[in-house]
């Protein structure tokens, strides 16, 4: 029998990733590309959803091209992305309109009115979930009061991955963890609830919902047009995926619910499992996990490494063009920079809001604390340290309702790259933290639901143990532990006394 591969596609905020993965989960090759944003207005991020899917096309043929496989031995696909946006398809099976981001903020003032009207009370015991702008829901409501012609020339409202899902396969599934967190199920009894569709104003959409299927089903298989185009064969199965966070969560191992998870993307999302639901309306976001009969608890923002990025594409042109050309990058400077500076140096706060926050919808990144001795590797630090504490205010929330932790369990995201930055979050958090040794993990844990979907494992447990492995584990440094207390309650001090200054600021 030929050895058997597994295909993963994760789409995230800016990039597309696909990964080839063999019968023990180690990565055969990859390939990326960035789609490109559209900004309408402020507060709308859109982008071209023909452009995304034909990105994912490329990536595929890139893949299979340097990989040297046979397509016919890849056994199944498995899809990912980000949470949340909204990517309506119309009639003819495609777009109806551009993507919409999980970033975009244009149905902020409905959000509002559901809070302030009891919308939001009525929703909660249901959804387990708080509603925010980014939401499918939110903005299909927004359409719904704007753009209407939009809707009614629809058929399907879709979120990225089932989206990217329907596109290979002509089959539309709506994959139960993306769902369950659009704030439009009934996530206790797993399906569309129509209370919530009247209460937002939208019961008459329900038609654009598709039909919710598990993370490791079968969700239809690659076209003979698909097939083409990428160069997969004709009904190789496609499995339904998972939502970004929850694919980072099995690529990382955290299968059991003593374990803690912390993705760090363009969103810091920090999560365990819980067998049992929890409704409050001090969390976050409750959704369905794609191990069966278990929840995924959530506190995230989005403040995490692209805070980063930002910092490195304007004002590191120098830096990036000299580590090029000794074959290093841009980041491992960051790295070095960093290096040089220490805990306990004169601090500098960063608050990083640049994309936004749910702290304040108002809010604004900001340095704080900056004067004449410090210089662009302080900024840097200063920047490390604010993800790591901004993400440690949601895991401090978390804890509240998780008593069992024995160790912080896995980190995944940009940051898992850096040593130093991971030393962060184990010195902050005072906890050990393991990194898995795969590359991608976003497409590694869309890859491992394909494999449990074509019959080559039994479930999760069986698919973690032959692919998920620990490439380190960061112990705490307990000599950092009172410099970054005391940068901790600086950091809180300084989010609660700005506070009121954002709503000037954005009447200005």
């Amino acid at each position: 029998m030929s050895k058997g591969y597994y295909l993963g596609l994760d789409n995230g905020g800016s990039i597309t990733k696909v990964g080839l993965y063999d019968e023990n989960g180690s990565e055969v090759v990859t390939a990326s590309a960035s789609s490109d944003f559209i900004y309408p207005k402020v507060g709308c991020v859109e982008r071209d959803a023909e452009q995304l899917f034909q990105i994912n096309i490329e990536c595929i043929r890139k893949v299979l091209t340097k990989s040297g496989v046979d397509a016919k031995n890849i056994r199944s696909v498995g899809i990912t992305g980000h949470a949340n946006g909204l990517y309506l398809v119309g009639p003819d099976g495609k777009p109806a309109a551009n993507g919409i981001s999980s970033t975009d903020f244009r149905a902020d003032y409905l959000v509002r009115k559901w809070y302030q009207d009891g919308t939001y009370e009525k929703m909660l015991p249901k959804t387990s979930q708080q509603i925010w702008a980014g939401q499918l829901a939110p903005i299909l409501s927004w359409f719904r009061h704007n753009e209407q012609a939009v809707l009614d020339n629809s058929k399907y409202a879709f979120s990225n991955t089932d989206y990217i899902r329907f596109r290979l396969t002509g089959e539309a599934y709506g994959e139960i963890s993306n769902m369950s967190c659009v704030s439009l199920m009934d996530n206790k009894n797993k399906c569309y609830d129509k209370d919530i569709l009247e209460w937002m104003g939208i019961e008459e959409y329900e038609r654009l919902l598709p039909p919710i299927r598990l993370s490791h089903e079968m969700c239809g298989s690659i076209t003979r047009e698909a097939a083409e185009m990428t160069g997969l064969v004709s009904g190789t199965p496609v499995a339904g995926g998972a939502l970004d966070v929850g694919a980072c969560m099995l690529a990382t191992g955290v299968i059991k619910t003593h374990m803690l998870s912390i993705t760090a993307g363009t969103w810091a999302m920090n999560s365990f499992i819980s067998d049992t639901q929890i409704i409050d309306k001090d969390l976050f976001m409750v959704s369905i996990h794609p191990i069966k009969d278990h929840f995924l608890i959530l506190e995230g923002s989005m403040t995490s490494a692209s805070n980063l990025e930002w910092f490195v594409r304007d004002f590191m042109h120098e830096e990036k063009v000299e580590m090029e050309a000794v074959g290093k990058r841009v980041y491992d400077a960051c790295n070095e920079m960093v290096a040089q500076t220490k805990p306990d140096s004169p601090p500098v706060i960063f608050l990083p809001y640049l994309f936004g926050t749910n702290a304040n919808v108002n809010a604004k990144a900001s340095f704080v604390g900056l004067n004449n001795t410090h210089s662009k590797k302080d900024m840097l630090r200063a920047i490390y340290e604010g993800v790591v504490l901004s993400a440690f205010t949601h895991i401090e929330n978390l804890l509240r309702y998780k008593k069992d932790v024995t160790s912080v369990g896995r980190i995944s995201g940009g940051p898992s790259n850096s040593e130093i930055w991971v030393q962060m979050f184990a010195d902050v958090l005072q906890m050990p933290i393991e990194v898995a040794a795969a590359k991608e993990l976003g497409t590694m844990g869309a890859a491992m639901c394909g494999a449990i979907a074509c019959g080559d494992f039994s479930y999760y447990n069986d698919v973690v143990a032959a692919f998920v492995k620990v490439k380190y584990a960061c112990e705490p440094i307990k000599e950092n532990k009172d410099a970054y207390c005391k940068k901790y309650e600086l950091y809180k001090s300084l989010v609660q006394s700005i506070d009121p200054f954002w709503e000037k600021l954005n009447n200005f």
